[in-house]
């Protein structure tokens, strides 16, 4: 890795507030060490665990003196238990913080004369893609239930999707973790 790739995934990790923490396990040859994903810029990280009174399931704060520094981790470099609780993971992160999850379905625009941003979304189709522009209008949607309830799809979980197979294969393009959530970061 280059130092100037080291020096953005350090700033990129500096700019987090929270660490959900998905698994913990042991390390070799002694000690434990953290899985987890970030809030709000959704990276995979790993930590050493200092003090052992940390549970899978918690949201602690990015510098919580329990855990070491923070390290980016690739998906499947974590886990197989956390990868299987990553989904939800990340639909907790997305309701911590709904108004930057929104705006991508108030702004989605086509991509391509053939594609629209909504077919980014796991299972929807350019006539889906078309019927949410019509039920969106001019207006836009308030809140992501709001969404959910015009789509009558679970627009939380729709996101989450298509961030946990980014994460998967990060040569995805265009990358929705990218421009939505990691964009102010």
């Amino acid at each position: 890795m280059t130092a100037d790739k080291e020096d953005e995934n350090s700033d990129d990790l500096n700019s987090q507030t929270h660490v959900r923490i998905i698994s913990t396990m042991d390390r070799r040859p002694s000690g434990k060490e953290i899985h987890g994903i970030t809030h709000p810029g959704l990276f995979l990280v790993r930590a050493k665990v200092l003090e052992d009174n940390l549970s899978a399931d918690e949201w602690i704060g990015k510098d919580d003196p329990r855990i070491g520094p923070l390290s980016p981790v690739r998906k499947k470099d974590i886990s197989s238990d956390a990868q299987s609780l990553l989904l939800a993971a990340v639909k907790e992160s997305i309701s911590m913080d709904e108004g930057v999850h929104l705006s991508f379905y108030n702004r989605a625009q086509p991509i391509t004369l053939k594609m629209h941003s909504y077919q980014l979304l796991p299972g929807i189709g350019k006539s889906s893609a078309q019927l949410w522009v019509q039920k969106r209008g001019s207006t836009g949607w308030h809140d992501l239930k709001g969404v959910s309830d015009a789509i009558g799809q679970d627009s939380i979980s729709l996101l989450a999707q298509r961030y946990v197979q980014e994460m998967d294969d990060p040569m995805q393009s265009p990358r929705l973790i990218d421009l939505v959530v990691r964009a102010g970061v």
